[in-house]
């Protein structure tokens, strides 16, 4: 790390005659790497790929768009984070993966505001259920709990833009911190409110005028914060409650009136199209209303009018080729679709594919991955438990990772069920052709390879109800 170090403090000085140099460094050390790789994006696109040499480290020389700096997000699978870098910085970045948040540290020119960074994402995550245990105060309450959390944030914030010399697109990224995860708590508060204090669902709270007076603070349209979470989440939190809203006073009301009604999602695409007009903001929150759609109906007909709604709004959404091919996906997998014929490896090395380990049985098949050891420990064990309680049924895990040797590896040290074990040849087909959005997905199966659920979950009431059917 010396001699990286070493090469950070000389870096800067390269060129400093030029006072519009757009040139910055960014390098560290990966402990405990995972992935041989480190991965820097700009605006969500992959800018540059480091390799991590014999002591895993890494460097990457940027060019900038100009001196005031720009937002990246560097990742190494699976795990990501951001780096704010102006002209002539030199970050330097150090984390370990087995921590990988907790341990990011920043140093190096320009370290300063990304330390900041790091420091409100821990701050809110930490916050999380401190903030649950006030959502059933009334909203005066309310107010004044998440605004004292913030005025201690803002504290640091004014500290850091008056001993650091930050541009103004840092000076905003540093204060959307702070912001937009207190705007995203405001959002939610009606609907969690109604949910701890109602035992029927109708227990509506009145929110007095100002307590949205945040809302004339948004910027619908910040280019600078449109791929960064804080400012991506409170958007999806926002017009969610547009939606319900407009939904709930426009929308005739049945009993089973519900936020994963198609009409309540046309809705959530007509607000985003009203109010933002920032494309690559726009395309990126239809994309993730569409997922969202998607996982939550899968009736065909619901199906087609919102993909005609989406294509009238925004036709020529960067993510088109990718929504089609899930809303395609979404239809393969309705109940009576045959299963889909796609490649896996089994534990001795034999390739085979899902029809043919499926074949003959009511199946049900599971999803895990080597990098989630808890959840691989857990689900693995859970269907060893069903396997004895349903002996009948064939059960099938697939793993969503292509290292056979660190599959095979994590087997073995982790003790994990070997029976019908498959490893993913191509991980992508497999997550996008079974739709795989949640690592509790399972998929049931019946005799003859035809699907019999392909939405539900290892914990849910109906896959139990499944399970005893096959009995």
């Amino acid at each position: 790390m010396r001699n990286l170090l070493i090469a950070f403090l000389v870096l800067p000085f390269i060129g400093c005659d030029n006072p519009k140099n757009t040139i910055a460094y960014f390098g560290g050390e990966v402990i405990n790497p995972r992935d041989s790789i480190v991965v820097l994006y700009r605006d969500d696109e992959p800018v540059d790929t480091a390799l991590l040499n014999s002591e895993n480290r890494f460097l990457f020389r940027i060019k900038l768009r100009d001196k005031k700096g720009d937002l990246f997000k560097f990742r190494h699978f699976p795990e990501y984070q951001y780096v704010f870098i102006q002209g002539r910085d030199s970050v330097l970045a150090r984390v370990n993966t087995l921590n990988f948040d907790e341990s990011l540290v920043f140093s190096g020119k320009g370290a300063e505001k990304n330390n900041f960074l790091i420091e409100m994402y821990l701050l809110d995550d930490d916050e999380q259920k401190l903030i649950y245990s006030y959502y059933n105060l009334e909203p005066a309450d309310f107010s004044r709990k998440i605004d004292s959390l913030r005025d201690m944030k803002m504290e640091q914030y004014e500290h850091l833009i008056v001993t650091q010399r930050l541009s103004e697109p840092a000076k905003n990224v540093a204060r959307a911190s702070i912001d937009y995860p207190n705007y995203r708590y405001r959002e939610f508060y009606p609907y969690m409110y109604k949910r701890l204090k109602s035992t029927d669902g109708k227990n509506e709270v009145k929110i007095p005028d100002d307590f949205y007076a945040f809302r004339r603070n948004v910027n619908y349209n910040d280019r600078e914060l449109r791929f960064y979470k804080p400012y991506f989440d409170f958007m999806v939190y926002h017009f969610n409650g547009l939606a319900y809203n407009k939904c709930v006073k426009e929308c005739p009301r049945e009993e089973d009136f519900n936020e994963n009604s198609v009409h309540y999602y046309i809705h959530k695409l007509q607000l985003i199209d009203d109010k933002v007009k920032e494309k690559g903001l726009k395309d990126h929150l239809f994309r993730n209303t569409a997922y969202t759609y998607y996982f939550e109906d899968q009736d065909e007909a619901n199906n087609k009018l919102f993909m005609d709604k989406f294509l009238e709004l925004d036709g020529d959404n960067k993510y088109m080729e990718e929504v089609e091919s899930l809303y395609t996906n979404i239809r393969k997998l309705q109940k009576g679709a045959h299963i889909p014929a796609l490649q896996l490896v089994d534990l001795e090395g034999n390739h085979t594919d899902l029809d043919q380990v499926c074949h003959n049985k009511n199946t049900v098949v599971y999803f895990w991955t080597i990098f989630q050891k808890g959840h691989s420990k857990y689900i693995n064990k859970y269907v060893g438990s069903l396997q004895k309680e349903y002996p009948k049924v064939n059960f099938v895990g697939i793993c969503l990772n292509e290292d056979y040797d660190k599959w095979t590896e994590a087997i073995t040290l982790n003790n994990l069920r070997q029976e019908k074990q498959y490893l993913s040849l191509k991980r992508e087909s497999i997550s996008k052709g079974l739709t795989v959005n949640n690592l509790n997905k399972v998929i049931v199966v019946d005799k003859k390879n035809n699907i019999i659920n392909a939405f539900t979950y290892i914990q849910s009431p109906e896959f139990r109800t499944i399970l005893n059917s096959f009995n």
